[in-house]
């Protein structure tokens, strides 16, 4: 479990980096690593969709693994029940913003081939990062949760009460 949530802590920080210079580098027309803009667009995307990827698995094998605890040692269910709570808020932002980075790749072929302006594909690029610092943010606030529900069943106290 910590090996996963570290690797989507070090993922999401490589992509929100790779996501930055990708948006300069079609802001400004500069070569990064001797890659050109959209080749290196393409390789963000790729890291991205994995890293968010690897992230809905985590929160299912986190509720996976809840589920069968709570079933096999007969504990209080709730436990559960704010497992799924936390995927609830979680998911439904990280799939929008899953759709709109793939959109935004997609108008970035646009403006490519002339088909859309420039500025919009722009804009675009804005709205997705400035979402995509909110759904890290939850993220990081659902990582935080889950872990005290882990700490709580293992009846160690919650880290939020620690002195």
């Amino acid at each position: 479990m910590w090996f996963f949530m570290n690797a989507c802590y070090l993922l999401t920080i490589l992509s929100f980096v790779m996501l930055v210079i990708t948006g300069l580098q079609g802001h400004f027309s500069f070569p990064f690593l001797n890659v050109n803009h959209p080749t290196f667009a393409l390789l963000t995307v790729i890291i991205y969709l994995f890293t968010q990827t690897l992230v809905i698995f985590f929160f299912v094998g986190i509720g996976v693994s809840i589920k069968e605890y709570v079933k096999k040692h007969k504990v209080n269910p709730n436990f559960h029940k704010r497992s799924l709570s936390i995927k609830m808020r979680v998911y439904p932002p990280l799939l929008l913003n899953m759709l709109l980075i793939m959109i935004l790749f997609i108008s970035g072929g646009a403006v490519d081939t002339h088909r859309i302006p420039a500025w919009s594909h722009g804009i675009l690029f804005c709205v997705c990062l400035l979402h995509y610092m909110q759904v890290i943010g939850r993220q990081h606030f659902a990582f935080k949760e889950s872990t005290a529900i882990i700490l709580e069943m293992a009846g160690v106290a919650r880290p939020d009460v620690i002195s």
